[in-house]
């Protein structure tokens, strides 16, 4: 985001990159083979299967692709009180509505990302997991998850964060989850503000079993 000719232009990033949309390619010669190779064993070896349960076409993403994030969104989004299932706020839908918004450079990144995170060769020579992430069981699935996030090399932990805001932003924009963390929602146009209202925030639940307070965000004065 940045200020232009006193105009105020939004630039659609890839969630988690303070660098700028091709920062994954920037880790040296490792990251971007780490990403081609990965992306091209995905293609060549072990397939996704795509969730019946799915319902594209899908404008951003391909629907192996769409299956991969559904899956990690349900480990990084378990069930709780008064949350809505995934399902019901039609995450899938939102991902790809929020991919849609970004460069074209970033969205190929992140596909091959994606190919990444699930592929199996990359997971058994990284991790020991022979399995594709959505074939994984949901103990397994949490273990790739965890390896990512404290992965000693910078691209998958940047990688996490991306997947990671990616599944957030898109659920926690839904309207159905405001409630549950004590968002009232924007104000209505013309609608008085009460600056003195009390924000409860809710909690996020890691993959890992951690939970991070949802922060009221920080009031920008004209």
């Amino acid at each position: 985001m940045f200020l232009r000719r006193g105009h105020r232009r939004e630039r659609i990033l890839l969630p988690g990159e303070s660098e700028g949309r091709r920062s994954f390619l920037r880790y040296g010669l490792l990251g971007g083979a780490v990403l081609v190779v990965g992306g091209s064993a995905w293609l060549g070896t072990r397939r996704t299967r795509p969730d019946p349960a799915l319902t594209g076409p899908f404008t951003a993403l391909s629907a192996e692709e769409m299956t991969v994030l559904a899956a990690l969104a349900e480990r990084l989004l378990p069930a709780r009180p008064g949350f809505p299932a995934p399902a019901e706020v039609e995450l899938p839908r939102r991902i790809d509505g929020l991919v849609s918004l970004m460069p074209a450079p970033a969205q190929k990144e992140l596909q091959q990302l994606v190919g990444l995170f699930e592929n199996a060769l990359a997971g058994f020579v990284l991790d020991g997991q022979w399995r594709t992430f959505t074939a994984s069981s949901p103990e397994q699935q949490d273990a790739r998850i965890r390896a990512w996030q404290r992965s000693r090399f910078r691209i998958r932990r940047t990688g996490y964060k991306a997947l990671k805001k990616i599944v957030y932003g898109s659920y926690y924009g839904a309207p159905a989850t405001w409630a549950a963390l004590g968002y009232p929602g924007p104000p209505s146009i013309g609608a008085p503000i009460d600056r003195n209202a009390p924000f409860v925030p809710g909690t996020i639940t890691e993959g890992d079993g951690t939970t991070t307070p949802m922060l009221p965000r920080p009031e920008v004065k004209p």
